[in-house]
């Protein structure tokens, strides 16, 4: 992947010969607070839903007549149009979406408003759903990732129209690029056409309101009690170090040992083989911009939560105690490896992985460099790793009946 300035304009290239489709992601970072929870992933809904030249069923039906696949994604640090089609397609791929960008009408606000609504009360009827609303909530307060579910439904009433009009702007003037990969005729032919074309993705360099989030100052328990259920949801997590840090890596292949790695993780293989308390059980470790977030969950029977919340504690222990195996070591290295090669494979996966890489001011060249961090690591890395997680204060959120409901932990 190669990085161009053209005219402001920031410009990712891959050149992929011989492949029939192309992928183009358009990355806008968010560098302001929503107004109010819910609008910019309103705003991303409505950019798909007719434009001042063309209605959503035009749109709609041009998309599907060219075959072109194009989704808008509004993500906590960003919002991406991903557009992939086949190479006779670009002139065709790229009119569509600037006419969307920037000719949107969102005429159909009130209808969109009231759609999302109810998607999301339909899903915040799913238990582990509303468990992971909670969670979150509870661990940014009041910080813009904590834009859940809930928070947005609360707010989707005072959404006006002009809102979103005042959110499309400051879109157009955030911090933005372009990421192109497939096959073309030659480099300077396609960076022409889209600095005299796309002068919309031009950046300004605005600066972001939007600050680090800081960890908790004391374990914290939220019990959310549901009579009309057989299994219990926990969740339980802590704000870490993210990508920016030398404890990125660290923290990687830890997560990996202990329940990203499936059947062979040690959460999976000893409360839920050995002790038989999981019907799922497993633990992640999410980057953002402004923050990292280390968590296990598990779900239960309501009368073995603490015996759960127990095993969490035993197993990171355990690492603190004695470094992972050599096997189990090389093991992790090699299925992150493995990972990051799978989700690299095409022109969308590399596409997408670059430009979020990019626009996080990771650089083009991070998977490389992490990869070398994380096969560096040595076993005591790890232990001493777990120990850093167990001394720092914890989120726990509960969904269960309240007869087996616990006041603190």
């Amino acid at each position: 992947m190669k990085k161009y300035i053209r005219n402001g304009i920031d410009i990712l290239i891959e050149h992929s010969p011989k492949t029939p489709r192309i992928s183009v992601n358009f990355f806008f970072k968010i560098d302001k607070k929503e107004k109010l929870y819910g609008i910019n992933t309103l705003l991303a809904r409505l950019l798909l839903q007719g434009t001042t030249n063309r209605s959503a069923l035009e749109i709609s039906k041009e998309f599907e007549n060219e075959c072109i696949d194009v989704a808008f994604k509004a993500k906590q640090d960003y919002i991406k149009a991903s557009l992939t089609f086949l190479n006779e397609d670009f002139n065709k791929a790229m009119e569509l979406f600037k006419d969307l960008i920037l000719n949107s009408t969102f005429d159909d606000f009130e209808k969109e408003l009231f759609k999302i609504k109810g998607e999301i009360i339909s899903d915040l009827d799913n238990p582990r759903t509303k468990l992971t609303d909670a969670f979150v909530k509870g661990l940014f307060k009041e910080h813009p990732y904590s834009s859940t579910y809930t928070k947005i439904l609360d707010d989707l009433n005072k959404i006006s129209v002009n809102d979103i009009k005042d959110a499309h702007k400051t879109l157009l003037e955030s911090t933005k690029a372009i990421v192109y990969t497939g096959e073309y005729i030659t480099e300077e032919g396609l960076l022409e056409y889209f600095e005299n074309n796309f002068q919309f993705m031009k950046n300004s360099n605005p600066l972001s309101d939007i600050k680090d989030v800081k960890e908790l100052e004391k374990d914290e328990l939220i019990w959310i009690t549901k009579n009309d259920v057989s299994q219990a949801q926990i969740i339980q997590g802590c704000i870490v170090d993210t990508f920016n840090s030398k404890k990125c890596a660290k923290i990687t292949l830890l997560n990996n040992i202990l329940g990203s790695a499936g059947l062979s993780s040690r959460l999976f293989v000893n409360l839920r083989d050995k002790q038989g308390l999981a019907y799922t059980v497993r633990s992640q470790y999410e980057t953002l911009l402004h923050s990292g977030i280390f968590s296990m969950y598990i779900g239960t029977t309501p009368k073995n939560i603490k015996k759960s919340l127990d095993g969490f504690k035993d197993e990171l222990q355990k690492l603190a105690d004695v470094p992972p195996s050599d096997t189990e070591l090389q093991g992790g290295k090699e299925n992150i490896s493995g990972r990051i090669k799978y989700f690299s494979q095409n022109n969308s996966q590399i596409s997408a992985l670059s430009g979020y890489n990019y626009i996080m001011g990771l650089g083009l060249d991070y998977e490389e460099r992490f990869l070398e961090e994380i096969n560096k690591l040595s076993k005591e890395e790890i232990s001493e790793t777990a120990k850093e997680i167990l001394s720092l204060p914890k989120l726990t959120v509960i969904i269960a009946p309240e007869k087996y409901k616990i006041e603190k932990y």
